[in-house]
């Protein structure tokens, strides 16, 4: 008897049992050796091994998890109204641990009653008859969720029982705190106490507590044993996480060609693995026992690719859900969104959120964010179709449009159309979320524009990107290229405006070393006639006058635009910064309109050392004679350099400053006109007492879900005491700084408020176009095939890589280890076995 125990007590322990079933068999029928492949059949190709991670941990964790076991995400909260309806075995031991160590004064989190009453602490305590002691009724727990309370052994074991309570403490819903007077709980609590079913769930608590905790009996060593194997699980887990997070951060793929140890080919995750081992003592010793496993034993190793793909999911849930709780907290946010199509041609749309997040461990330091959220397969393109997209993607994640203030995106017709744009539709649902255009995107607008205002402009910037194409057409023309300058040239783009600076510098810094590249590429390569015609062409080009202004012009025009461009892009800023920086671009631009001798005087010097003749290209063109009337004095009609210099001027560069500087005060209206509207915040220093009571009343009404009346008064008073307390020309997001700093927000809490709700408002979408740039590391060609959930996962631990290394994963790490650790039938299972052991019949030869 006592053997055929043992043989049934070894089902519960991992490492000892072994597989029965058909799948388990064939899939542990043979031995995997240090490099993978088998003894059995050692000529198998790798291709065709059976992957010994997938053999042994399926088997032991199909069998270890049963039927009714949920995924691994699913983790179990301690507040009682997120519990699930049915409470698995494992389930139920988990919430007893975890609640035998906490002791909650509901005093201080149950919230009042609908008389407005706080919790009375009588009611958490039984008293005796002689009414001089009391004990704490342990059972009664509050939700945060439901804002109710609950009876804890009536929840976990209620199921159980034949006659089950009908208490309210044992409902789905529980005790709804805003439905009752306390008073009354002072004859209900004791009722529910006396109650038999009551008292059976509660021996059943405290006896499954004290079994677990007190690990005494069978039940104990089975508890030992698990949780012996939960320490090195989560051990393992820890490193595992480590290792995760260290790839995804850095976009490296996970997995190789095979999954056996040993082999070159078998990715960063497990040759990562591997190289730790090497100073893991701990680490080294847990590889050591999977490779000397057998196929088909219960080893829960971590090491397959489905438990790398369930832990980066869970690791990507808990940082989104860490961005949702911040989310929450900020209460405003923008919804900022963009798309792009992928490396498998899919139509991938990001979306973001921006709100001011109060960074309490930093010095309760204010911070505006840009989180990511989610990649969302979409190839629609109407705005009513992204809006409902997007409307869809906020609410679940539960994240509420009421509480939405702005809207970011590019300029596109279907995305900020007055009408049918995706701005319009939601505003239409709610009029607070003010949309505010793509600052970059907008100046990339105002410099193509440019580029295209006169055929001369556009002839120039031609003639740059022709210049890149004839030399990378070739390597030796490269080759060429690099010998003479030393340095590369770049193409235009039209979304890029960027790139645009990066062409113009380097052919306006190394012009007569490519003019000698070009040179030498005519004299010493073989070249096709086009070939021949397109050199001799830009030659001839960028042998003018006019090429060498075109140079000296554009390169200070585009340098000015990208600095300004490179400080929109970042997320930090508000619409402040962003309307003072095109001011500056505006008066910068009209410098330069100004400045056309000076200019000239520098291309002059420049085509002189050049050897360029100096005039202009229209000096060189036949000029038609008019006819005289016989009546007329016949005037030589001759072209002077000066007049080919003003028509250049006026009709060339002119004409591309006044179209750069109106594009910039028209384009940038709406960026204006919301400063304007928030003008109470921004500009107050500067107002008359008349103008802050128009201007705050008028704010107010817009957001008349945020602020009062109160608002204007908070103005006010803020104006008599900032001189003196505040110093000048502070941003939006310093002055709320300062303000909580001086700890002045209780008397200025709107004020703070509506600082919050500007801050929120997006100046870019450069975060989305940042996101698509991590897109295209996770999700590359050689990972094409990617579903869409891996990728969510794997992005937002990239992009967010710094949150990541904040977020303490300690209990989730705990709870993945007692789950693969735990079999599916735990305490109550073992009580089961104990109970076949006694009443099983004696073995022949046994008295």
């Amino acid at each position: 008897m006592q053997n055929e125990g043992r043989q049934l007590l070894t089902a519960f322990f991992p490492k000892v049992s072994e597989t029965n079933s058909g799948a388990g068999a064939a899939a542990g029928a043979a031995v995997a050796s240090p490099d993978g492949s088998s003894e059995d059949e050692p000529e198998v190709r790798d291709e065709q091994r059976q992957d010994v991670f997938e053999s042994s941990e399926e088997i032991g964790e199909r069998e270890k998890e049963g039927p009714s076991e949920g995924n691994a995400e699913e983790l179990l909260s301690e507040d009682p109204g997120l519990w699930p309806d049915k409470l698995t075995a494992q389930q139920r031991e988990t919430l007893v641990c975890r609640l035998a160590s906490e002791s909650v004064d509901l005093t201080k989190v149950a919230p009042k009653d609908k008389e407005g009453k706080a919790f009375p602490d009588y009611l958490q305590y039984v008293k005796s008859a002689n009414g001089r002691e009391k004990i704490r009724r342990d059972w009664l727990i509050h939700s945060d969720s439901t804002k109710a309370l609950f009876c804890i052994p009536c929840l976990l074991f209620s199921h159980e029982q034949t006659r089950q309570s009908k208490s309210a403490l044992n409902s789905k819903d529980g005790l709804k705190l805003s439905d009752i007077k306390w008073q009354k709980m002072y004859r209900k609590f004791p009722e529910h106490e006396t109650h038999t079913p009551h008292k059976q769930c509660y021996v059943k608590w405290k006896s499954l507590q004290h079994s677990l905790l007190v690990a005494t009996g069978v039940d104990g060593h089975l508890q030992k044993q698990f949780q012996t194997e939960a320490e090195k699980h989560t051990k393992i887990l820890e490193r595992l996480l480590d290792v995760t997070l260290h790839l995804a951060s850095r976009n490296l793929a996970f997995r190789g060609k095979t999954s056996n140890l040993d082999d070159v080919h078998n990715g960063n995750f497990l040759g990562t693995f591997e190289l730790l081992a090497h100073y893991d003592p701990f680490l080294h010793e847990h590889l050591e026992k999977v490779r000397q496993n057998k196929k088909g034993s219960r080893l829960t190793h971590y090491l397959s690719p489905d438990t790398q793909n369930e832990f980066i999911e869970l690791c990507g849930k808990r940082m989104l859900n860490t961005i949702l709780k911040e989310r929450e907290d900020a209460i405003y946010y923008s919804v900022i969104c963009d798309s792009t199509p992928d490396i498998s041609h899919t139509e991938q749309s990001v979306l973001l959120v921006r709100y001011v997040h109060h960074n309490k461990e930093d010095s309760g330091v204010w911070k505006m964010v840009e989180r990511f959220i989610e990649f969302k397969d979409f190839h629609k393109k109407t705005g009513q179709e992204i809006s409902e997209m997007i409307l869809e993607a906020l609410q679940s994640n539960g994240i509420p449009l009421q509480e939405c203030r702005g809207q970011g995106y590019d300029n596109g017709a279907n995305m900020s159309g007055k009408v049918k744009g995706v701005q319009a539709q939601i505003l239409k649902v709610n009029p607070l979320a003010t949309f505010s255009p793509c600052a970059s995107h907008t100046l990339n607008l105002v410099g193509v524009h440019a580029a295209e205002s006169c055929p001369e402009v556009a002839t120039f910037f031609g003639s740059v990107n022709r210049l890149y194409n004839f030399f990378s057409a070739s390597p030796e023309r490269w080759a060429t290229l690099k010998e003479k300058t030393g340095c590369s040239l770049h193409r235009l783009s039209d979304t890029r405006w960027s790139a645009r600076i990066a062409a113009v510098r380097v052919v306006a810094a190394h012009l007569p070393s490519i003019l000698e590249a070009l040179e030498c590429v005519l004299a010493t390569c073989s070249l096709t006639s086009e070939a021949k015609s397109e050199a001799n062409g830009l030659i001839s080009y960028f042998k003018t006058f006019d090429a060498i202004v075109f140079l000296t012009v554009w390169v200070k025009i585009l340098q000015c635009i990208e600095n300004r461009n490179v400080i929109l892009q970042a997320g930090d800023i508000s619409l402040d910064v962003e309307a003072a920086n095109i001011k500056a671009l505006q008066e910068e631009m009209q410098a330069f309109r100004n400045r056309w001798d000076s200019l000239l005087a520098e291309a002059s010097l420049v085509a002189q050392a050049m050897d360029v003749p100096h005039h202009f290209r229209s000096e060189e063109r036949r000029k038609r004679k008019r006819k005289c009337m016989p009546d007329e004095m016949t005037q030589e009609d001759a072209t002077t350099e000066d007049s080919a210099e003003n028509a250049f001027r006026n009709n060339i560069f002119f004409v591309a400053m006044d179209s750069i500087i109106s594009a910039l005060s028209a384009r940038f209206q709406t960026t204006a006109n919301i400063c304007e509207t928030f003008a109470p915040i921004l500009k107050l220093t500067d107002m008359t007492e008349a103008q802050i009571k128009t201007t705050c009343r008028a704010l107010a009404k817009i957001y008349h879900m945020d602020l009062s009346q109160e608002f204007e008064n908070e103005v006010l008073h803020f104006c008599t005491i900032y001189d003196a307390t505040f110093l000048k020309n502070l941003s939006s997001l310093e002055l709320l700084n300062a303000i909580w700093k001086m700890q002045l927000q209780s008397i200025f809490g709107e004020l703070c408020i509506a600082l919050r709700i500007f801050c929120t408002l997006p100046v870019t979408v450069a975060g989305g176009e940042r996101a698509f740039s991590k897109l295209k590391l996770v999700k590359n060609y050689l990972r094409s095939t990617m579903g869409q959930d891996r990728p969510n996962s794997l992005a937002i631990l990239s992009i967010e890589s710094q949150l990541a290394k904040q977020l303490d994963f300690t209990d989730l790490i705990s709870d993945f280890a007692n789950k693969k650790t735990y079999p599916a039938h735990p305490s109550h299972a073992s009580h089961e076995l104990f109970r076949g052991l006694l009443e099983m019949p004696p073995a022949p030869g046994c008295a």
